[in-house]
Formats: C-alpha cells, sequence, structure tokens
C-alpha cells in the first residue's frame, strides 16, 4: 500500500518551499500545536493559496473559489440555517443530486461537522475545501437571519436537543394530565360491567341496563339525604331532572344533560 504523502513532502515536490523552511517550521511546530500549513505561512515561505493547493492534492479533495457572482438554487440557500454554517464554517453552494449535497469547508477533514450536516439535511456531504474568508463573505450575502438560528441550536446542538426533548416529552404529559382532570372533572367516569354501564360524576351516578332500566342515585345538595329513582325512558329522567332541578347544582344540571342527549340515544327528541 503506498504510503500517503505529508504536507511538507507535497510542497516540496510542487518546488513551492525548500526543505530547509520545511525542516525549520516542523522545528516550531514540535513547541506549539500550529498547523505545518499556517507555520509556513507565517514564515511567508508560501502563500495561502500553495497551502491550499497542496492540502487539495494531500487529501483527494477538490478547490471551490465562491465569490457573490455564483448563481446559488435557492433550495440549496435554504438547506442549512446561517448558525450552523457560521458554527463549522462552511456553505452549500450546490446539490450534486438528490442525496449529495456540496458543501465549501475550510476544514474538510472535521468529521463532526459533517456528520452534523448529513443528519441535519438527510444527504451526504461532499467537501470542498476554501479559504475562511471567501465562506465567511458567502455567508453574510447570501444567508439571511432567520428564526431557525434562534430556535435550532437548541433542537440540534447534541446535548440541547436531548434536553429539549426532554422537555417536549414533560410539557405533552403534564398537558394530558391537565386535559385529563379537566373531562373527569366535567364528565366524570363511564364504567362497563356485563351489560350496565354506570356513570358518575358529582355525587350522582347513572346505570342503564342495556336498553332497559335508567337508575338514578345520588345526593343534591339542596335536599335531604340520597335518593334514588328508576326510569323506563330517557325522557321520562329528563322530566324528573327539570321538576326537581331546584334542588340540584348548575355542574349536577349540565352533567345530567350530556349523560341524557350525548350517552343515551335511544332518546327521542
Amino acid at each position: 500500500m503506498k504510503k500517503k504523502e505529508t504536507l511538507g513532502e507535497i510542497l516540496i515536490q510542487k518546488n513551492m518551499v525548500s526543505a530547509r523552511k520545511i525542516n525549520q517550521a516542523l522545528q516550531i511546530q514540535a513547541g506549539g500545536n500550529k498547523r505545518l500549513g499556517q507555520i509556513l505561512i507565517h514564515m511567508r515561505a508560501i502563500t495561502e493559496e500553495q497551502l491550499f493547493d497542496a492540502l487539495s492534492d494531500q487529501y483527494g479533495i477538490p478547490i471551490a473559489v465562491l465569490n457573490r457572482k455564483l448563481r446559488i438554487p435557492k433550495e440549496v440557500k435554504t438547506i442549512l440555517p446561517r448558525y450552523l454554517c457560521k458554527k463549522y464554517c462552511v456553505f452549500p453552494f450546490e446539490k450534486a443530486n438528490d442525496h449529495v449535497l456540496k458543501i465549501a469547508m475550510v476544514n474538510p477533514l472535521d468529521q463532526a461537522a459533517r456528520t452534523d450536516i448529513e443528519a441535519f439535511t438527510g444527504m451526504l456531504v461532499r467537501p470542498y475545501l476554501t479559504r475562511e474568508k471567501e465562506i465567511l463573505k458567502m455567508i453574510d450575502h447570501f444567508l439571511g437571519h432567520s428564526m431557525r438560528d434562534y430556535f435550532y441550536p437548541f433542537f440540534y446542538n447534541r446535548i440541547l436537543r436531548r434536553a429539549g426533548i426532554t422537555i417536549l416529552v414533560l410539557s405533552a404529559l403534564v398537558l394530558f394530565f391537565i386535559h385529563r382532570e379537566i373531562q373527569l372533572e366535567k364528565y366524570g367516569t363511564i364504567s362497563e360491567s356485563g351489560n350496565l354501564k354506570v356513570f358518575s360524576n358529582h355525587e350522582m351516578l347513572i346505570g342503564v341496563e342495556g336498553e332497559g332500566a335508567i337508575s338514578l342515585i345520588g345526593h343534591g345538595p339542596y335536599a335531604k339525604g340520597f335518593y334514588s329513582v328508576v326510569f323506563e325512558t330517557p325522557e321520562a329522567l329528563l322530566q324528573f331532572v327539570e321538576k326537581n332541578k331546584n334542588v340540584l347544582t348548575q355542574q349536577q344540571l349540565e352533567w345530567i344533560d350530556w349523560v341524557i342527549s350525548k350517552k343515551l340515544p335511544a332518546m327521542k327528541k
């Protein structure tokens, strides 16, 4: 297997810099964490364009030259939010097809950036090497601020995304229980056993045996004690309630009316 050439070897082969300069840069690099290419630029041994040309050869990644005159399709300009482009210093400039997105990157070897972008777009990233200042100019010119830049960081940052999902789930659960309590307060409970169905709410029970007898058992706060009355039809129950509504609360009246109108379909109107 052919050994991959180093950046220094490629620069020397291209007659861009001497071996002596490479050795000097390597000695400087040994005392810190700067990249060889940036050290050579600071030494004025090579230009930024020469560095990009060598990096392109080293990693087999093409160079993308960007400028404001490029016609960027609208669907490409809106495929990534501004915050994500700024975060990784990238700029999408073309779709090769429905599954491949061409991205200009300062660091095409940034696997975390490529993984996040692919997860965000659902497309494969084809990286292109581009200078930082070119990318920043393209972002400022083509990508305006939008609501996505304020909300998406919370959902696509690995840690905050999990927190956001947890908050959404908890919020949904709270809303579910609140809704259930409201429903219980308004409609009470319904239980069934064989042919018997029982509606219960506000200290009252309405029992229905199939399509037969209807029982009203309960306690009216304005009447003495509990009572139990049996009716043959929903109409008879309704008439009884109308005659005795002065001993029932408004909540009880509304609940009984709901049971009669919604849960006793045999009633004739």
